[in-house]
């Protein structure tokens, strides 16, 4: 089987702090030493000449130039570490003088899901036969969290097109939106020849919840979400289980809440979001609230053992020094 990651030296595409502080808890977690420090992402971004570019006269930016690059990196990478180590109680790194440390515990359910989270919005580094695996992780993950946190009497169910759980629905598109039309009183708004009988999607959809108020009168409240790892696809991706998309294809009684799982800590800090002018009318669940929830609603001890987790902790990268 290919290797769960295919190297860990494709750099994030782009520059939002976020991202580059998953890639420097991977970096720590797969690494062969555990640690990572401003020494080595100096040496990450000189490997490919990166910080070799010309300034507006042509010439190349000076070895002090790009050390301040180098320094204001680490810095804002820093912040956002040291905001992850007050904020998230499971955190598996520690910081000792200026380089992160992993705190990594294999027996341990809660780093196993930030394990996940963390591949999760990092599918870059995956093998094209290998990311089905870690997006239908994620689906798990949203599935087993509606499923706790919910009060008793909801109905929750696997949407997606990669869920791995036995009691979701299946079949072709058109097929599954016709079940879940009489599980939660819906209409559908398309024939069947609009579908292509090929198609096994999702329709936008990969976790559905519902309470039916122990009678079958229907006008009952329904939740609609939908997984995306893509550190930008998420915000067009988010717009997909609101109730103009969603009743496109299934009208609801009472519009539907729209819900958006991602892996990505979109918590710039404890009152703001990252990116946040492209939050839209959704309910998001980020890494840093799958973690709080996790443990708030008990499902830490009901998660799965994800075996592409203890691949990962053991592939022993090695790090420039």
């Amino acid at each position: 089987m290919t290797e769960i990651l295919r190297g860990l030296d494709i750099k994030p595409r782009y520059s939002y702090p976020f991202l580059w502080a998953d890639y420097v808890e991977l970096l720590t977690l797969c690494g062969e030493s555990s640690y990572f420090s401003r020494s080595n992402l100096e040496e990450l971004q000189q490997e490919g000449g990166e910080l070799q570019i010309d300034d507006e006269d042509g010439a190349n930016l000076s070895s002090a130039m790009q050390d301040d690059i180098i320094a204001n990196q680490w810095d804002e990478i820093k912040v956002k570490l040291l905001q992850r180590q007050s904020t998230v109680t499971a955190w598996p790194f520690q910081f000792k003088g200026n380089s992160l440390q992993s705190a990594f515990d294999i027996h341990n359910s809660a780093h196993r899901l930030y394990m996940v989270l963390l591949l999760a919005s990092s599918l870059r580094l995956c093998p094209k036969s290998r990311v089905n695996e870690v997006s239908a992780a994620l689906e798990e993950v949203a599935y087993l969290l509606f499923k706790y946190m919910l009060p008793k009497g909801w109905s929750v169910k696997p949407f997606g097109a990669h869920q791995k759980i036995a009691e979701g629905y299946t079949g072709p598109l058109r097929s599954k939106l016709e079940k879940l039309a009489v599980d939660i009183h819906g209409t559908l708004m398309k024939q069947v020849d609009d579908y292509d009988s090929r198609d096994t999607g999702d329709g936008g959809i990969d976790v559905v919840a519902w309470d039916s108020f122990g009678d079958d009168r229907g006008n009952i409240p329904v939740i609609f979400a939908q997984c995306g790892c893509s550190p930008r696809d998420w915000e067009n991706k988010q717009l997909s289980v609101t109730p103009a998309a969603i009743e496109s294809h299934i009208a609801t009684q009472h519009p539907g809440a729209a819900y958006y799982i991602t892996p990505h800590d979109l918590s710039a800090s404890n009152q703001k979001w990252e990116r946040a002018s492209h939050i839209a009318k959704v309910v998001v669940l980020d890494r840093h609230r799958l973690m709080h929830l996790a443990e708030r609603h008990s499902v830490l001890p009901n998660l799965p053992t994800w075996k592409f987790v203890d691949e990962a902790i053991n592939l022993g990268y090695q790090l420039s020094s």
